[in-house]
Parts: structure tokens; C-alpha cells; sequence
């Protein structure tokens, strides 16, 4: 297959009716709160601090790929800095507060952040060739037995697209508090996603690399190679559909548990 190019920038692609892996994930782990976003628009009453630095993390690393097509490896300073201040900035210039996890502030989690990005650059492997950071997609979604196509796309971006070892790889980046276990390793619907995206972009059978840098006392790297099977495949069009019909039914009971007390829009579930 011949690699094509990517689809519109994903700012349009979000601007049209769509799903994402994240909508999907937010419906199975609580309709109410999927409701909340999505369908009335209710702002948040916070965002998470893990979000703000998921993305300034993702910001950094990008960068540091991206010169590695450039040089041998990006100037750790530069990350370092482009990581700072984007964190600062989603701290301190959104109009919606953060929230801090216990015993945190801005300048902790930046500290931290930095431990972790020495020793997660340390780890990562330097890729032969950087196709892309957060390449925007749109996939269709067929039904596996009979073929229906889903009325809207699944959209989103690959955190990075390389070829590592002369083979098409897939890096999906994290930071999480501590490393992935064997379910989500084994059933996470975003590796299916980025597998299915980088074959529509003509990368056949590439490897998936899970990355998670972990926010542990003494930081660490889980570094996971993926396999997504047709059954995979399979199971996430199913799981589309049904989140799709379920939507379309109003569906929106909330799901009480432990997750509530750390939810921005526990303010307006009622």
C-alpha cells in the first residue's frame, strides 16, 4: 500500500460530527458524565492536573522527535523548557482552574516532570525516521458481520508515527501514576485505533509502542510492543456502534462510585 497523506487538521475534523476514543471511554465509564460534555455542553468545574500535564508532556516529547530527524538528539534543555512552560501556561493562563492532587503545587509537578523526562529520554528509542507528530485521522467504522458503515467517523491524532528497526511504528505516548496493568495492555480501545489509522495512512501491519512514563516516587518507563488483531478490530467497531445507539437513545444514567469524587462536572449531575 502506498503511505497517502493525513486528512484535514484535526481542529476541522473536530468541528464536524464525529466519535473519539476518548468519547467512547467516557460513555462506558459513566453516560452521565459523557452527557455532561458532550451533548449539553456544561463546562467543567476544573480540569485535572494529569490532563494539563499529559499535554504539556506530549508537547515536549513531540518536539524532541521532531528534531531527531534534525540531529542525533534534541537539546535535553530545550525539552525541558518547552515542557515548563507549556505546563505553566495550562496552569496558569486557563480560564478553568486546575486541580492539584494532595500536597501538590505547580512547582513540584514541574520538578517531577523534569526527573521524568530525563529518564524517559534516556529510554526512548531513537526512531530511524519521524513520519509525523500527532497526525491527525478519520476512520470509518464497519460493522464486522454485516457491513454497515457507522453514520460518523472515529476521529483523532497519532501521538507520533515513526519507522523503527525499517518498520512502520505507531508510539502512543502516557504518563500515568503508576504502569499499565495486563488488561489495559490487553483490552485499551486506543492502540486498536492508532493500528487502524496507520494502515488507512498506508503503513501496513505496523508495531504499536506503548510508552508510559510513570509519576512513581523514583520514575520509570513501561515500554510495551501491542498486537491488534482483527478480532481487536472487530470488538472496537461493535463497541462504536453500541455507544452510538445508546447515545442516540438518550441513554445518560450516571454510573455513582469512587470516580465521582474526582469528576469536573460532579457540580451539575444530578
Amino acid at each position: 500500500m502506498t503511505p497517502m497523506t493525513s486528512p484535514k487538521p484535526l481542529a476541522e475534523l473536530r468541528a464536524l460530527p464525529h466519535l473519539s476514543v476518548s468519547q467512547l471511554k467516557t460513555f462506558i465509564q459513566c453516560p452521565r458524565k459523557y452527557a455532561l460534555a458532550y451533548v449539553h455542553g456544561v463546562a467543567p468545574q476544573f480540569r485535572p492536573i494529569a490532563l494539563a500535564f499529559g499535554t504539556a508532556w506530549h508537547e515536549a516529547v513531540g518536539f524532541h522527535l521532531t528534531a531527531s530527524t534534525k540531529a542525533q538528539q534534541a537539546e535535553r534543555n530545550e525539552v525541558k523548557t518547552i515542557f515548563r512552560e507549556r505546563l505553566s501556561i495550562a496552569v496558569e493562563g486557563d480560564a478553568t482552574p486546575v486541580l492539584f492532587d494532595d500536597d501538590e503545587d505547580l512547582g513540584k509537578v514541574i520538578d517531577h516532570g523534569i526527573k521524568m523526562l530525563d529518564v524517559f529520554l534516556d529510554r526512548l528509542p531513537i526512531p530511524e525516521r519521524v513520519i509525523g507528530v500527532e497526525l491527525p485521522f478519520s476512520l470509518e467504522i464497519v460493522d464486522p458481520e454485516f457491513g454497515d458503515v457507522l453514520e460518523v467517523p472515529l476521529i483523532g491524532a497519532l501521538d507520533a508515527l515513526v519507522i523503527h528497526d525499517g518498520r512502520p511504528a505507531v508510539l502512543e505516548l502516557k504518563t500515568a501514576k503508576k504502569k499499565w496493568s495486563t488488561d489495559q495492555l490487553e483490552y485499551d480501545l486506543q492502540p486498536t485505533a492508532y493500528a487502524m489509522a496507520a494502515e488507512q495512512l498506508g503503513y501496513d501491519n505496523p508495531d504499536v509502542v506503548l510508552l508510559v512514563a510513570t509519576k512513581t516516587s523514583k520514575p520509570d518507563v513501561q515500554i510495551e510492543r501491542l498486537v491488534r488483531t482483527k478480532a481487536d478490530r472487530d470488538d472496537l467497531a461493535v463497541t462504536a456502534q453500541s455507544v452510538t445507539a445508546a447515545i442516540a437513545a438518550g441513554i445518560d444514567h450516571p454510573i455513582r462510585g469512587w470516580a465521582c469524587r474526582g469528576c469536573p462536572y460532579a457540580h451539575a449531575c444530578r
